[in-house]
C-alpha cells in the first residue's frame, strides 16, 4: 500500500514537470493567396492535455500536462484574419476530446482550441478551421518563442532572454510563480475592474467590452488587453478605447487598470475624450485614421480578389462626410484583359479599425 502510494505521489510530481516545457512555436505553410474565406489544417500529437493558439500565420503549441506536445502540421490558405463575419471549427480524429476554447471574434483574433487524451501515450489529433468575411489585414509577427505556462494552477518560466516585471515580482529564467487563477478569470477580472475604474474615475458610462485577451507580449505576461466602447444605444462614441489590466496571478485582483484612446494616447482621469448630445450622436476623434483607411482597403482587396479581380489600385480613400462611421472612396481593378471601376464604402468601428459592412460598387 505504502509502495502504491509513493509511486502516485511520484507520477503527479513527474506529469507537473513535463507541463513546464517550452511552447512550440511553429509558422503555418501557406498554400493559397489569402482573401475574405479560409482555412487551416492542423495536426499535432498529445499526452494528457495540450491547447493550440493561432494568431495569424503562427501557432503556438503549449503543453499542459504529460509529455511534451508535438507539430506535425499546419497548413493554411492565409492567415488568420484580425475580423471576420463567421467562424467554425471541426475535429477530424483524435481519440480523446478537442474543442474550441476562444472563439477568435471574441479574442482578438485569436483561436484558442483545447485537446484532452484521456489514455495513455500521445496520440495524433487533426484539426479544420475555417472563416469568411475576413476583415482589416491579419496579424503579423506570431508568437515568441518564450515558454509560457497558462495552466490554471500550475507553474511557469520567464524565456533566459528576457525578463517580465508584473504584480508578483520580477520573473528570471530561475524564478518560477504560482499562478493560482486561470488565464479565463483574470479576463473577468479585468473587464469587471475596467467597468467599473471608467466609470467612477473617467466618468465614462455604459461600457460594452468589446473584446479582452491576455497580452501575448513576452515581456507583460501578467497583463490582460482590450478595446471597449462607452454610451448607449445610437449614442455610442464611434472613437471607442483600449485598455490594459496588469493581474496578480496569485492574489488573484487587478491591481492597474489602464485607459486608452484608440490611438494609444492615455486618458486622464476625470475627464474623456468628447461628449455627445441627442443632437451631437458620435464623437469622431481620437481613433488612428491610417489605421482605419488600412482596415477598409484590405477588406476592399480581399473583395474584389474573391470576385476574381486583380491588380487594385486606390485613387482616393477618405472618411465620408455624409455618412457617420464610413470610410469610403474609389477605385479600379482588373479581370483578365477589362479594367473596371468601383465605389467602395466601409461602415467601421473606427476605434478598433474593424470593418463592420463593406459596399461595392461597379461604376
Amino acid at each position: 500500500m505504502k509502495r502504491c502510494m509513493t509511486w502516485a505521489v511520484l507520477s503527479t510530481a513527474v506529469l507537473a514537470l513535463q507541463a513546464q516545457v517550452p511552447d512550440q512555436v511553429r509558422r503555418a505553410t501557406i498554400s493559397g493567396s489569402g482573401g475574405a474565406s479560409g482555412k487551416c489544417t492542423i495536426e499535432v500529437r498529445v499526452d494528457i492535455a495540450a491547447e493550440v493558439d493561432v494568431y495569424g500565420d503562427s501557432g503556438r503549441l503549449r503543453t499542459l500536462a504529460g509529455q511534451p506536445a508535438t507539430w506535425t502540421r499546419m497548413e493554411c490558405t492565409g492567415a488568420l484574419p484580425y475580423s471576420m463575419s463567421d467562424f467554425r471549427f471541426k475535429g477530424i480524429d483524435g481519440r480523446g476530446n478537442v474543442k474550441l476554447a476562444q472563439d477568435p471574434r471574441n479574442n482578438n483574433g485569436m483561436a484558442v482550441i483545447r485537446i484532452d487524451d484521456p489514455k495513455a501515450g500521445s496520440e495524433g489529433y487533426t484539426f479544420d478551421i475555417e472563416w469568411s468575411g475576413a476583415s482589416g489585414g491579419a496579424p503579423t509577427g506570431g508568437f515568441s518563442t518564450g515558454g509560457y505556462y497558462p495552466s490554471t494552477s500550475g507553474t511557469y518560466t520567464a524565456t533566459p532572454s528576457s525578463t517580465a516585471t508584473g504584480t508578483t515580482g520580477v520573473y528570471s529564467r530561475n524564478r518560477r510563480a504560482v499562478r493560482n487563477i486561470s488565464s479565463e478569470r483574470a479576463i473577468d477580472l479585468c473587464r469587471a475592474e475596467v467597468r467599473t475604474r471608467a466609470e467612477r474615475d473617467y466618468n465614462l458610462r455604459n461600457i460594452d467590452v468589446t473584446a479582452a485577451a491576455v497580452d501575448t507580449n513576452a515581456a507583460r505576461r501578467d497583463w490582460v488587453t482590450g478595446t471597449f466602447r462607452e454610451g448607449s444605444g445610437n449614442f455610442r462614441r464611434v472613437g471607442g478605447y483600449r485598455f490594459n489590466c496588469a493581474v496578480d496571478y496569485n492574489a488573484g485582483q487587478v491591481s492597474t487598470v489602464e485607459i486608452l484612446r484608440a490611438d494609444g494616447t492615455p486618458v486622464q482621469p476625470g475627464s474623456t475624450s468628447g461628449t455627445y448630445t441627442s443632437n451631437s450622436p458620435y464623437n469622431q476623434t481620437g481613433y488612428d485614421q491610417t489605421r482605419a483607411f488600412r482596415a477598409c482597403q484590405d477588406a476592399v482587396v480581399a473583395r474584389t480578389a474573391r470576385d476574381g479581380y486583380q491588380n487594385v489600385s486606390f485613387n482616393s480613400t477618405a472618411v465620408d462626410t455624409s455618412r457617420s462611421g464610413w470610410v469610403s472612396g474609389t477605385i479600379t481593378a482588373s479581370r483578365g484583359p477589362v479594367t473596371d471601376s468601383f465605389n467602395f464604402g466601409c461602415s467601421m468601428d473606427l476605434g478598433t479599425a474593424t470593418v463592420r459592412n463593406l459596399e461595392l460598387n461597379r461604376r
